[in-house]
């Protein structure tokens, strides 16, 4: 994938909306797991796995990655929130392919390493998925999805600082987590949910800094 985009088609943001994502965060994990295969994989592997064109589903895989044990990885917190505002902006401004640089997505880990993650993030998943339903679908698209994103853009920003400081990016990924969740399976109290814990985060930067 020399061009660096992560989908196959042009998508419009009502197109981002379409059934062709995976049904929830535990079908994206099971994805993540089933659709990579060799010692090592990258970022770009990653996403390719999910076969979807919706910003939710891309969106929820970084920060799955940034909050699981996955993010012990050094420098995966600084990635993640890379591709996280990078997707995000473009959620904004672009009816087209979300881009990321292909040094983003060449980012390289073990798939042990993965698929451990995946397997201790699966029960708390499972947990989280009984309690999603279609409710107030209204506030997981447009137009209010350029609010959902360009808060999103903003606590990934926070990844970069935050990585400094143990466990604290934890906060803005579930904040991230919790709105692609909303997104990706049209829940909008996962969305709400989201707006709290995006509260907490940008209280803990505001205690942290400058550290």
């Amino acid at each position: 994938m020399t061009t660096a985009q992560i989908s196959d088609a042009p998508t419009t943001s009502e197109e981002n909306t379409s059934d062709s994502s995976p049904d929830g965060l535990v079908d994206i994990l099971q994805q993540m797991k089933e659709n990579t295969d060799g010692d090592e994989v990258t970022l770009e592997d990653t996403l390719d796995s999910l076969n979807s064109r919706s910003f939710g589903p891309l969106l929820l895989v970084p920060a799955i990655m940034a909050v699981s044990p996955i993010g012990a990885i050094p420098g995966m917190s600084i990635v993640t929130g890379c591709v996280l505002m990078l997707i995000a902006v473009q959620m904004i401004f672009s009816s087209g392919r979300p881009w990321l640089p292909q040094r983003l997505l060449d980012f390289s880990f073990s798939r042990d390493t993965l698929t451990k993650g995946i397997d201790k993030t699966l029960p708390w998943a499972k947990w989280l998925a009984g309690f999603t339903d279609s409710r107030l679908q209204t506030i997981t698209h447009s137009p209010f999805h350029y609010v959902i994103a360009a808060i999103i853009a903003f606590l990934a920003l926070l990844f970069i600082p935050l990585a400094f400081l143990p466990f604290a990016v934890a906060i803005p990924g579930t904040a991230i987590a919790l709105f692609a969740s909303g997104m990706t399976v049209r829940d909008g109290v996962l969305v709400i949910l989201g707006f709290v814990v995006s509260c907490a985060a940008i209280g803990v930067a505001i205690y942290a800094w400058p550290f």
